[in-house]
């Protein structure tokens, strides 16, 4: 390898000729700092403004999101309605069992729901034998007692 040849005629890298060192006052430095605070204070001075408009939008962002859910909560009661007139389902019953956010799901529930009825309703919720008094099997000592106490009404 081979050594890097010295330039003859080498440019200063720092000026020759040092500043001398400057001194400040306090009044100085205290006018300096009060400037540079100034600037600063004036680049940010909208911040305030900036600041308000960001919670307005936020504000404006949460009421368009509260009132899309009461849109989609009013869509629901009336599409819940429509399915329970449909299949004529009473507020009691539709409040307990139509729990679904579609309508498939509502119709599907609604119509189970109608089926079951229907069914109660065919078998009118009765006992067969509720009412009926079944004659006893015959009874010597019974019929005795009978035939003896009606013999003694008539004498």
């Amino acid at each position: 390898m081979s050594d890097p040849t010295p330039n003859p005629n080498p440019e200063p890298t720092s000026d020759p000729t040092p500043e001398p060192d400057q001194t400040f006052t306090q009044a100085d430095v205290d006018r300096i700092v009060r400037e540079r605070v100034k600037r600063e204070r004036e680049k940010y001075a909208d911040y305030d403004d900036l600041k308000a408009k960001a919670s307005e939008k936020a504000t404006a962002e949460e009421r368009i999101a509260a009132l899309e859910q009461e849109i989609q909560r009013a869509n629901l009661a009336a599409l819940r309605s429509r399915v329970q007139a449909k299949y004529g389902i009473s507020d009691e019953d539709a409040e307990l069992f139509l729990l679904g956010t579609d309508e498939d799901t509502l119709t599907a529930q609604a119509k189970r729901l109608a089926d079951r009825e229907e069914q109660r309703k065919q078998k009118n919720n009765v006992s067969p034998r509720e009412g009926n008094n079944p004659k006893p099997a015959s009874d010597e000592l019974g019929t005795f007692t009978k035939n003896l106490f009606s013999r003694a009404a008539a004498d």
